[in-house]
This record gives C-alpha cells, structure tokens and sequence, in this order.
C-alpha cells in the first residue's frame, strides 16, 4: 500500500508540472469518451525531448480516471519481433503493474492469437487504452502492427503512438487509417506556458523568465534543464555548456554514422540548405541517397526555402564543431557566404526579393544579428493590406497605441560572453506605431502596406514602406520621421528622386512594428523584413524609434547615418536617419565589406579554371543562364528551344568541363568569378 502511495504522491507532483498540451489532452479525452467518431488513434510526434513520454504519463492518469486501464508498450521492454511484443501485451493486460524496463524474453512458442484474446477477454470486462512509446524504434514491427495487432483488437480499445516521426507511408496511404488517426504534432511550448512551469520551479522574475524562455525556445527538454540548473545555482542564467550539448546529444543519437554526422554539421553552419549549397559547402557531391537520409531525421523540417536544422540542436551542434575543428568550421562559413554571395544579383532570372543577399548576410551579419534575427525561421507570413483586412489592421493600431508596455530583450555579449538586456519602457513601445495614420498612408501611390500574420490568422504586426517617387515625395517632405531627411537633401538630389510614379528611385521605411519586441520569433520576423527590404539591390533609408536597440541594430548592419535629426517621437530625444545604396555594383561591395570586418574573404581558394573556350556559341549561352540560377525549363524557354536539347547540350558541356551534375558545373562557374 506504501507504494501504491508513494506512486500517487510522484503522479500529483509530476501532474503540477505538466504546462500547455491543452489541445493535445483534450483530444485524447474525446478518443475515450467516443465524442471523435471515427477515431481511434491519436498519434504524437515530434523531435526528441519534446515532451511525449511525459505526455503519455498524463494520458495514464486520463486514463485512470475515466476507468480505463492503461497499457503501455515501451520499445525497450520486448525484443522487436510479434512474439515479444504480444508476450508483453498479454502481461501487462493481466497484470498492469508489471515490472516496467523488464524485458520481455523472446518465447517462439508463444501463440500471438493466444495474447490477442486475452487482452480482448480483459478489454471485454474493463475499458483499455493501449500506448506505444518510442515507436521509431520498432520500425520492423510497424506492419505487423498495422496488419495484424490493431485490426484484432476489440475496436473499443483506443490506442495512442508517440515517436520522433508521423506515421507514415501505409498509414497514410490507406483510406481507412488515414480517416481513423487524429494527428498530434508537438510544438515548442508557448511564453504563457513556459513561464508557468519556471514559476512552479521557483523562477518568477519577468526578466529571468523571458531570459530563459529566449534562449530556450519552449523546447520542454531545455527548458527543464534550465529550470534545473537555475534552481540549483539560484541563478537564471543558463549553464549553455551543460544543457544544450546533452540536449543535442539526445538528438544526434538518431544519426547513425560519420558520414551523415558530417552532413548534420554542415547544415548546422549553413541555416538554410538544399543539396545543392550542401555540396558546394562540402566540396563533394551530396548524393540524393544521403541527401534523404539526412531531410529525414527528426530534427531537420522543410521550410519554404529549402530545408532547416532545429535551431537549438543548430546552434548546439555549430557551437560544438567551431569549439573542436575551427577550421573546418571557418572553411564551411566561408563556403556558405560565397555560395550566396554570388548568387546575388544574377541578373534576369535571378530571384530580386533580396532573400539571397539576406541569406549571405547570415553569414557575413555579425554576432548579436544571428542572435536577433536568425535563430529560427519563424511560420508567421506578411499578406498586402487591403480593403478586407483595413478594419482588423485599425483595430490591431488602436490596441496597440491603447496597450504601452515593458519590453525587455535578453541578448549575450559577443566581447564578455555575459548576458545583458536592452530595455523598452512603456512609452518608448509604443514609438514604432506613433505616426502610422493608415488611411492617410493608404492614399499614397503604390505604398508598401504589410500585415503580419501566425499560422492562426491573428495579426501580430505590420510594415509600412513608403516607395521614393514623384508622388510620394511631397508627403517624405513634410511628414514626421521622414521631412528632417529629405528636407536637408540638396535640389539635385531631390531631383534625381522624382522618377516617375511607376518606378521608384528607393524605398523609405516609414514604420515596421511587431505585438512583442521580446518576443523572439516577432522579432526574427520585424528583423528580416527589414534586412530582405535593405538588400534588394537598391536605396533605402528609414528613421528608427532612437532607442540602443535599434541604434545597434542599424550600426551593425552597416547602415550610413544621415547628418538630419528630429524629435519627431517624443517631442525631446533626438532622432537620426539611417540609408543605405546598395544600387547596382554596390550590393557586392557592401557585402564585400560587411566580410571583411570579420575576417571573411569573399573569394574562395580558386582552382584551376575551366575552359569556357572549348565549348559551342549554344553550350555557352546554355552555361551562362545556368550560372544565373536558371533550371532547365527555364534555360529551354529563354532559348526557345526544348528541355530535352536543353538536356543533350548539358550532357556535352559536362563532358567538356569534366563535371558530372549541375553543381559541380555551378560550383566551378562560382571559382571563375
């Protein structure tokens, strides 16, 4: 009786720790209660340290107090074949607190049918509930189960699958599952509820919360480390030397050798990675065998771009391969930021909304604009403003001028390595929508008006930039934020900017606010718009709150400050204008600056160069727009020609240059330049 005690005591402390999963708890209670029609199985998924085993033990005592009695089939109790699996099934239906962790022996005399009534006479006399965890180890048994397990149980048996991975392939592609699973995938949890775990941990400082939960991300694991390691020191500092590398560790055990271990670093340096940046970091083909094997790992998603490590075990792993082998580390940067570096401004063809040049200033950006604005690729989306959605952007202005606040940004310093915090007062929040009048706005021709969106549709932020034209300038003459600038411009230069409305001589950001500038993922979001806008490939200026955050900001991106001030925000501080003209030849150089300031050359070690002679007035033409980012079709179209000439002449060129594939070719067109 003691330890049935003691068990409830461990169960009502666990269950007080237990933050978010609302969505996810709700579901499995209709899979029991039978308000799901259809339904039978809940499947949870997500990357390691994610929170399933803790929360299938809430599913357990769900499942204890609706009567039901809870199996569950952890991968590391049986061998992995049906025998095992049904010699433990049938153990546990006849006696649920079997020993947990005890492995079940391999029995080839075991009759499976002979388990499977079992746990049916037993279903049949009180309501079961059977759980697999740890199921992308039992991959050899996945259809057996499918086939043979599930389809014999009493159909009132609910069943609940967490793994690193979704169900897939069979599961998906039969009509029937496909309509009998309820899909649950697990996400990083959100501010509310990672700050009511920290604050049943004993860590109720706002500053220290925010702290934790920044650099932590919500992901559950690190965070109950990090709880951990603050209770301890009674310090909310994280100890990142201790709790991200185990962290990462967890996730790298999925990685089953050197060569895809390789892979995983490479793409932890480069962000954002297709096959073919990874073979050019590399210096080697990636085939498309490892090429999948690397994409499918738990911890690698796609994104719309191409695809992406998650950001903690990103930056863990990075942190760890600079700290072993800087070298190949330094070599991995340098390839990352010269493959982008000249993918900028290719010319016709090319992609021209600047995501090139803000993906090379990842690499070429320094320490605390990776820590502001790259750590994640964030869901949220910016759609155009519009007559249907004018209301709900006034509505979104009106809260936000009525809703002042504290905000305070947790940032490392990259000379001290300590932690330190800008911090926004509550008048100062409201600095970014002071002067955004959307009606007013709206009038002007073709003015850039963006709403930001979460996955949900609710709206958490807006940009406004204003194009520099005829018919704009008289409004960037006389407006605040804007008429100190173009007021202390020369009658030549204001000259030069009024180019006809239908072209724009540079854009002019007249105001880019988020809900939350401590919110990290807003804030990656308020930061990029800004920098994709600033390397489009032409001028751009604009008249930030005059707060230290966004001064260091501005400054660090190697933005020029203009001699005009104004007080146009609170009547009092002095207010500077920022521009930058990257027009033309001055993108590359701009960036080329940018690398050099950290020791970066733009230009790889150059190997012998191939000989562009040798081949036909065709092939060239074929090479050229290849070289600008073209694929075949688009080649075939601009030549007006077939992709299947397209192809016959790649074929030659490759032979002639000694290449094998598309990026070998691209790569040696990049050591020409």
């Amino acid at each position: 009786m003691a330890d049935i005690g003691n068990e409830r005591q461990i169960d009502a402390y666990e269950r007080t720790f237990m933050a978010g999963r609302r969505q996810e708890v709700d579901r499995f209670r209709r899979l029991l209660n039978g308000s799901s029609p259809g339904k039978r199985l809940i499947n949870i998924y997500g990357i390691g340290g994610m929170g399933k085993s803790f929360l299938l033990d809430e599913f357990r005592r769900i499942a204890a107090e609706c009567g039901y009695r809870f199996l569950l089939l952890d991968s590391r109790d049986f061998l992995h074949t049906p025998q095992s699996l049904s010699a433990r099934l049938a153990r546990l239906a006849e006696y649920p607190d079997a020993d947990a962790g005890r492995l079940e022996p391999e029995d080839e005399s075991f009759e499976v049918s002979d388990a499977i009534r079992r746990v049916n006479a037993v279903a049949a006399e009180r309501p079961l509930c059977l759980a697999f965890d740890t199921y992308e180890e039992m991959e050899s048994l996945d259809q057996w189960i499918r086939e043979q397990l599930l389809p014999r149980l009493d159909p009132s048996v609910p069943v609940a699958v967490a793994g690193r991975n979704p169900l897939q392939g069979a599961w998906k592609l039969s009509p029937a599952w496909r309509q009998m699973i309820e899909w649950a995938p697990l996400s990083e949890l959100a501010y509310d509820d990672a700050k009511a775990y920290l604050e049943r941990h004993g860590i109720r400082d706002d500053a220290s919360i925010r702290a934790v939960w920044n650099k932590t991300k919500g992901h559950p694991l690190s965070l109950s480390l990090a709880a951990h390691a603050a209770t301890v020191r009674e310090d909310a500092r994280l100890a990142d030397e201790e709790v991200f590398p185990f962290v990462a560790g967890q996730w790298l055990r999925e990685v089953p050798g050197p060569a895809l271990r390789s892979l995983v670093e490479a793409a932890a340096v480069l962000r954002h990675f297709n096959q073919e940046i990874l073979s050019y970091a590399i210096d080697a083909p990636v085939t498309t065998e490892q090429f999948q094997e690397l994409v499918s790992l738990s911890f690698v998603r796609r994104v719309s771009r191409g695809w992406l490590l998650h950001d903690l075990v990103r930056t863990a792993v990075a942190e760890d391969l600079r700290a072993r082998t800087p070298e190949t580390y330094n070599a991995l940067r340098r390839r990352g930021a010269a493959y982008f570096y000249r993918a900028v401004g290719r010319g016709p063809g090319a992609s021209r909304d600047g995501w090139e040049a803000a993906e090379a200033f990842y690499y070429v950006g320094d320490h605390l604009i990776r820590e502001f604005f790259y750590q994640t690729a964030s869901p949220h989306y910016f759609e155009p403003l519009d007559d249907a959605n004018a209301e709900e952007a006034a509505r979104y202005l009106a809260h936000r001028k009525a809703s002042p606040k504290e905000v305070r940004i947790p940032y490392v310093d990259p000379e001290t390595n300590a932690p330190k915090e800008f911090v926004i007062t509550p008048e100062q929040s409201l600095f970014p929508v002071k002067h955004l009048h959307l009606d007013e706005l709206r009038e002007l021709h073709r003015v850039h008006i963006r709403l930001l969106r979460k996955p949900s549709g609710e709206m958490v932020g807006l940009s406004v930039v204003i194009p520099i034209h005829e018919k704009t300038l008289d409004f960037l003459l006389n407006k605040p934020l804007s008429s100190a600038f173009f007021r202390s411009l020369d009658e030549r230069r204001l000259n030069a900017m009024r180019v006809p409305a239908d072209t724009d001589y540079g854009l002019f950001v007249y105001g880019i606010d988020v809900a939350d500038f401590g919110d990290w993922k807003l804030r990656a979001d308020a930061g990029l718009h800004f920098i994709t806008q600033m390397l489009t490939g032409g001028f751009i200026a604009g008249s930030p709150p005059p707060l230290p955050f966004f001064r260091e900001v501005h400054q660090r991106l190697g933005c020029e400050t203009a001699d005009a001030v104004h007080y146009d925000y609170d009547g009092r501080t002095p207010a500077h204008t920022y521009y930058l003209d990257t027009r033309g030849p001055r993108l590359h150089q701009y960036l080329r600056k940018m690398m050099a300031q950290l020791g970066l050359d733009a230009e790889e070690p150059r190997k012998a160069e191939p000989d562009l002679s040798m081949l036909t007035e065709r092939e060239a033409d074929i090479v050229a727009l290849i070289g600008k980012g073209l694929k075949n079709a688009d080649v075939a179209a601009r030549l007006f020609v077939s992709e299947i000439t397209v192809k016959k002449h790649l074929t030659s060129i490759f032979q002639k240059l000694g290449v094998t594939n598309r990026t070998q070719l691209v790569s040696k067109l990049f050591e020409r330049e």
